[in-house]
């Protein structure tokens, strides 16, 4: 019985002890940030990871790489993300955002068209999907997507002005 709770004890104290280095970890790197140094919070968020998967932090590291605009790395870490967090809708936009970066375009419908089935009012994936269709030269859909997130999201003056955009183009 003793043994038992020696165990427990000895656990409780390491869990502690790990949770206590993680979130100095994040602090420091939350302190990197509010200096402008991207690549120190990085660092020590990357090594917070290591300690405990924090969805948060996550999307501060792909936030910081998306900055960078390292999006192969963004990608990487969304990825990851989603491994931890299954169809955590942030790291779902992050994901269709970076494959957009990446010029991935197909990959960025798909990922959009399931963060949309999934959430039908998230913020800027029809803006995203209209920005894709816009590059692709199919500008009705795009048309259309710009107005679907004016519709979700009547505060988006990106969509108000690709709206404008199109309109002075004919």
């Amino acid at each position: 019985m003793w043994l038992i709770i020696l165990i427990f004890l000895l656990n409780s104290c390491s869990s502690n002890n790990i949770e206590k280095k993680w979130a100095e970890k994040v602090k420091i790197g939350d302190f990197y940030l509010g200096e402008n140094n991207i690549d120190m919070a990085l660092k020590y968020w990357i090594e917070s990871l290591e300690l405990k998967r924090d969805l948060l932090t996550y999307q501060k590291i792909i936030a910081s790489f998306i900055i960078k605009s390292d999006f192969n790395q963004a990608k990487k870490y969304t990825i990851d993300g989603l491994t931890y967090f299954r169809n955590n809708d942030n790291l779902l936009f992050n994901l269709g955002l970076v494959n957009f970066y990446l010029e991935e375009y197909e990959e960025s419908l798909k990922t959009m068209n399931k963060l949309l089935t999934k959430n039908k009012y998230y913020p800027n994936a029809h803006y995203i999907m209209g920005l894709i269709y816009e590059k692709k030269g199919n500008y009705e859909k795009a048309k259309k997507e710009f107005i679907q997130e004016v519709n979700i999201n009547p505060g988006s003056r990106k969509a108000w002005q690709k709206i404008k955009e199109m309109k002075n183009e004919k």
